[in-house]
């Protein structure tokens, strides 16, 4: 289990707020059975660098101040949308005996195999919902495409059961289609109107 350190946060200005995020701080709330609703802040870089080694759904210790120590996951996140960095994060305390919801990526296997000649894998959902014991939450659900046919569609119905966890959602949301790119797909149809179109008129002729 990864440790991450907060400081508590006792000013909630935009102007506290956005100081906090020039000195490379987080502002970020913790909330649970136990902890209630706190306010803190976190180092930005720990953060990052304690996704990439641990996942997105990383089992965090949250120590504050070395008075309190939570175990939490990153329940929601909050994105720069010009920057792409993260601006807010809400900490869920979490019992690891206790099943829970998160958000996981989708990852497709097996694209190069289909995506030739103009056709194009669309990848409706690029994340899905589990519920899991924290400890059996994937860190991404990987779907094999390879052997996709143009037209053809994975729903989340279709997707293998797992004993660990519960894929959330409703049966028929389409994850990935396969079809032709936009210039391939017109080309059928223009030539279709070009047989099928009326015979140029010589306007000088008709007058």
């Amino acid at each position: 289990m990864a440790t991450l350190s907060a400081a508590v946060r006792s000013e909630f200005k935009k102007s506290y707020a956005k100081k906090l995020r020039k000195e490379g701080k987080i502002p970020s709330v913790v909330y649970g059975k136990t902890v209630g609703n706190e306010s803190v802040a976190v180092d930005a870089g720990a953060v990052s660098k304690l996704f990439r080694s641990e996942g997105r759904n990383a089992i965090i210790n949250l120590d504050i101040e070395g008075k309190k120590k939570y175990t939490v996951m990153a329940h929601e996140l909050q994105f720069d949308p010009l920057k792409g960095n993260v601006r807010h994060i809400d900490f869920l305390e979490i019992n690891i005996n206790e099943e829970i919801d998160a958000v996981v990526p989708v990852v497709l296997k097996g694209a190069e195999a289909v995506e030739t000649g103009g056709v194009v894998l669309n990848n409706q959902l690029s994340e899905l919902t589990v519920r899991a014991l924290p400890n059996d939450l994937p860190s991404a659900i990987e779907i094999d495409v390879s052997e996709l046919a143009v037209g053809d569609a994975i729903r989340v119905s279709d997707l293998a059961d797992s004993k660990k966890y519960t894929v959330l959602g409703e049966p028929e949301d389409v994850v990935v289609t396969l079809s032709y790119g936009a210039q391939e797909a017109e080309a059928p149809e223009s030539a279709s109107e070009t047989a099928n179109a009326p015979e140029a008129v010589d306007e000088d002729a008709a007058e």
